[in-house]
């Protein structure tokens, strides 16, 4: 998470969004940098304001927009399947190279998945506790584009944006019905993509 207070602006790093590539190119603008351990990096929406907020305006840093980049939910999912493959993870619990992607989706949408498909929930993290989207400025991960714009015009700078911590390749088939139960079971997922067209 990068906080720009003279620009009242802050950047959420929701995982698997581009924000390392995007962390990179604005680091040395940012005024306050949350860069680790990834707990901190990654700070959902509801806990920026209900922790972060309150101390960042009693010293003087107020008035902060929030700007989050949001992925398609397959192509999430598919993202933390192919990172959970790499070879560095074999043998650990979140390891997926035993399991098709289908099945890590399926088990993605257990009340209690197994700790391989437990990668937590874009709706939560750009939402207050109530429900609410608290996030004032939500762009596509596939219009990452048009989220350099902006911030490029809100922070009156030119970012140059290379792709880091990319995912390897992996098969991310996925049946019919269970892209239909992930659809059924997880709504706010897409619709929350949708809104996020620019």
């Amino acid at each position: 998470m990068l906080v720009f207070a003279k620009k009242k602006i802050a950047l959420l790093a929701m995982p698997k969004t581009g924000t390392t590539a995007l962390e990179s190119a604005l680091t040395p603008h940012a005024e306050i940098t949350f860069r680790d351990p990834p707990a901190i990096k990654h700070t959902p929406a509801y806990r920026y304001n209900r922790l972060l907020r309150p101390y960042l305006e009693t010293s003087g840093v107020a008035d902060l927009e929030l700007v989050c980049a949001i992925r398609h939910p397959i192509s999430w999912l598919g993202s933390w399947y192919r990172y959970r493959s790499r070879p560095s993870k074999d043998g650990h619990p979140n390891s997926t190279k035993h399991v098709s992607f289908d099945e890590f989706v399926n088990e993605y949408l257990k009340g209690k998945p197994a700790p391989w498909a437990h990668v937590g929930s874009p709706e939560k993290f750009i939402r207050r506790g109530s429900g609410a989207v608290i996030v004032d400025h939500l762009f596509q991960y596939e219009q990452l584009d048009k989220m350099v714009l902006f911030l490029q015009d809100r922070l009156d700078l030119v970012l140059d944006v290379r792709e880091e911590n990319v995912s390897p390749h992996g098969d991310l088939t996925l049946s019919e019905k269970t892209e239909a139960k992930l659809k059924r079971k997880r709504p706010d997922m897409f619709t929350d993509w949708e809104m996020a067209r620019r």
